[in-house]
């Protein structure tokens, strides 16, 4: 059955991020310092699979989820970590950009706590009246309201390079690997120039993309260089459709998002 992509709930309700019950605001995700809000296409995962059941949801301010409370979406998100997501990503789209000839490898000095925080704050976001996380719903929720905490135990925040304009953003998939019986649940964003995973294996099955986690600081102020692999470019749909190895189930809240084709007729000049 089609599946209609809901992003804006009630004005009022449960935050997504920490639970409290008030008013809600509208996140951008990913935050308009990263991607140019624009007229958007957004559809399920699973129907480019099967062009002719899609239902498209028209965004015309890009994606974005009425889902927070303003505390976790301005303060935290907005005001603290969302800046060095932005940074982050400034700084390999100018690499992508540049007309000189770099190495396949390159230092991108940042802050991982808090740049870890960002991205899982706003897959969090994903999704309407979406508080709860499973067993670990509390344990996400102190790690995003207090930044001196660990990542949750057996967990990787990869990452890799996405040169390509479509946006992904999937929320409660599950991967089966065929070969060797791994198995995984993982959150996904993807947007120009890179993707990110929270990947929660079962039992140490690991992607082959570089990780978040193993940058440890002891504080969350502390810059690192974190390495950014420029080459190979993996495909555009890594972790968004099924391999010969490797099966995919997706929750409800796992979109796809295009630029929408402006209205009216174009003009030649």
């Amino acid at each position: 059955m089609p599946l209609q992509m809901i992003t804006r709930g009630a004005k009022s309700g449960i935050c997504n991020i920490c639970g409290n019950d008030g008013p809600l605001t509208e996140d951008h995700t990913p935050p308009k310092g990263c991607v140019r809000p624009t007229a958007m296409e957004l559809q399920h995962v699973t129907h480019r699979l099967d062009a002719e059941k899609a239902i498209k949801t028209k965004a015309h301010d890009g994606v974005k989820y009425r889902s927070l409370c303003a505390r976790c979406n301005n303060a935290l998100l907005g005001g603290r970590y969302d800046p060095v997501l932005i940074d982050f990503t400034k700084r390999v789209s100018d690499f992508l950009a540049s007309d000189l000839v770099l190495p396949s490898t390159m230092p991108v000095p940042t802050k991982p706590a808090l740049l870890m925080r960002s991205v899982w704050g706003h897959l969090a976001a994903v999704g309407v009246d979406r508080y709860l996380k499973g067993p670990r719903t509390e344990e996400w929720r102190d790690f995003f309201l207090d930044e001196t905490l660990p990542v949750p135990v057996n967990v990787n925040f990869h990452y890799w390079i996405y040169p390509y304009r479509r946006q992904a953003l999937v929320r409660d998939a599950v991967s089966l690997d065929i070969g060797n019986g791994g198995k995984a649940t993982y959150w996904l964003m993807k947007f120009y120039p890179l993707a990110f995973a929270v990947w929660m294996p079962e039992n140490n099955w690991q992607l082959d993309y570089r990780d978040l986690v193993t940058y440890p600081t002891s504080s969350p102020d502390d810059v690192v260089d974190v390495m950014v692999d420029l080459a190979p470019v993996s495909h555009e749909l890594t972790l968004e459709v099924p391999t010969t190895t490797q099966a995919i189930m997706f929750g409800r809240d796992s979109i796809v998002a295009n630029s929408r084709a402006p209205r009216g007729q174009m003009l030649k000049v």
